[in-house]
């Protein structure tokens, strides 16, 4: 089993956004890529359901597997633990409010949340490790 990574030093910390780089990229991907739901994310299988039904149309899929298609499991969803222990120094926001846990969207550079899905989500393919 591999351990946590040491904390990195202030350069490395500081290659993500700012606080203010954070907001204008999130109002890009609520924008331009459908960045949702904006109010109350829930897993709840009824919650949100015109914003479901929207991303359904768009991927062309069924509404039920478009809410699996979340944030959480894109490709450029990184909650690794050294990359949530850099994403503490951008303060929380209204737009953290709960939308499940960060993650770093490496696509679009700002704070995502488990919750939420866009356009331009991915499949993340995951490695079975050797033993």
């Amino acid at each position: 089993m591999k351990g946590l990574m040491m904390p990195m030093d202030d350069e490395e910390q500081c290659s993500i956004v700012t606080p203010e780089e954070n907001k204008t990229n999130t109002e890009h991907a609520i924008k331009f890529f459908k960045l949702g739901p904006e109010a109350n994310p829930s897993d709840e299988p009824d919650s949100n359901a015109p914003y479901w039904a929207e991303m359904a149309v768009i991927w062309k899929i069924d509404e039920s597997d478009a809410r699996r298609q979340r944030c959480a499991n894109c490709e450029y969803f990184n909650n690794t633990p050294e990359m949530l222990w850099m994403m503490d120094t951008i303060p929380r926001n209204a737009f953290d409010k709960d939308a499940g846990g960060r993650g770093y969207c490496e696509k679009f550079e700002f704070i995502c949340h488990n919750l939420r899905a866009c356009t331009a989500w991915e499949r993340k393919d995951y490695e079975k490790e050797e033993d």
